[in-house]
């Protein structure tokens, strides 16, 4: 139980901070990212640079079987977007990510018990940015 609850937490907290960076109101510090990126590997069970060749159906099948399986696809959708925005000189990389995370942000959104504002207020950024 306690494990699970840290598993949360620590998801909701890498959601929270990409959001804060994609809304613009906060760089994300390296040694921060790094920090972040290396529990994210952790709670996703593989390497992030491995979603670059990803698709939104890939990403779901991957967690299947996980109890936390929405909150695990939303967080992974949030590190998509963050990615996107650091690979803007590679186009069809970025387009992809991009395309692929608002995607399973919407599955999330769906399928999650819990309502999100900030979900739902990062799908319409995206959206309008089409």
């Amino acid at each position: 139980m306690i494990k699970q609850d840290y598993l949360l937490r620590m998801i909701e907290e890498i959601i929270s901070m990409i959001v804060i960076a994609l809304l613009g109101k906060k760089k994300i510090k390296q040694n921060e990212w790094t920090e972040y990126d290396s529990i994210a590997k952790q709670i996703m069970g593989f390497e992030t640079e491995k979603l670059t060749d990803m698709d939104a159906d890939d990403v779901i099948n991957s967690f299947e079987n996980d109890n936390n399986r929405v909150d695990k696809i939303e967080m992974t959708a949030m590190i998509m977007l963050k990615m996107s925005e650091d690979t803007k000189d590679n186009i069809v990389v970025s387009s992809r990510l991009r395309q692929n995370g608002l995607e399973l942000l919407k599955y999330a959104d769906r399928n999650s018990n819990i309502f999100s504002l900030q979900r739902k207020q990062i799908i319409t950024l995206i959206e309008m940015n089409k």
